[in-house]
């Protein structure tokens, strides 16, 4: 059955973890080799801010107090370090939204910064709809985001490809009949793609 609509992560397949952040954190401040697992693992703030229990500001200002860096200095290192365009996947959206006119609904573990920071590297075209876990207060692998997305298309969940980087997001999407792949780098994520639309 043809494909769509797509269900489009953005951390780690639009955009991904700028490498220098953190180890300008370790270089410069002395920040341990753990620090990206104490932020964004599963004992860290990120699950209360990628739900909106918290700001993005309060979760910056939680990881500068704990390494005992001054806010502002997070603040503006985050602004200016925090993510890279990965190039091949944002043409090949474009692409299939040009040549199969397909539907793309961003699906993101994000905080509320997401839109302004899609609107910022001139993104927010790639998307018809997006939804934002700390928007919508419920985050991915919770079967209830993917049940969302799905309400905002008339296609089938046969006819939905969601893609992430996350192998433990893929299981509650395949319970509701969405078709799944997971993106590790884009040469192999254009090889699998390939067939799945052929």
């Amino acid at each position: 059955m043809d494909i769509r609509t797509l269900f489009l992560d953005i951390g780690g397949v639009i955009l991904e973890p700028d490498p220098r952040f953190w180890e300008r954190l370790r270089t410069e401040f002395g920040a341990p080799d753990d620090a990206e697992q104490m932020f964004y693992g599963e004992d860290g703030p990120w699950n209360a801010c990628k739900t909106g229990l918290i700001t993005y500001q309060d979760y910056v200002f939680h990881m500068a107090d704990q390494l005992g860096i001054e806010r502002s200095v997070m603040a503006s290192l985050r602004a200016e370090l925090e993510w890279l365009i990965i190039q091949p996947m944002v043409d090949w959206v474009r692409q299939m939204r040009a040549q199969r006119s397909i539907e793309v609904i961003a699906v993101s573990n994000a905080d509320t910064t997401l839109e302004e920071r899609l609107s910022r590297f001139q993104l927010t075209d790639l998307f018809d709809r997006i939804v934002n876990s700390a928007r919508v207060g419920v985050a991915k692998p919770d079967p209830a985001i993917y049940q969302l997305a799905l309400s905002y298309t008339s296609s089938l969940p046969e006819c939905c490809l969601f893609i992430d980087d996350r192998e433990r997001n893929m299981a509650a999407a395949q319970s509701l009949g969405i078709q799944t792949l997971v993106f590790r780098d884009f040469p192999e994520f254009a090889e699998d793609v390939e067939k799945l639309l052929r």
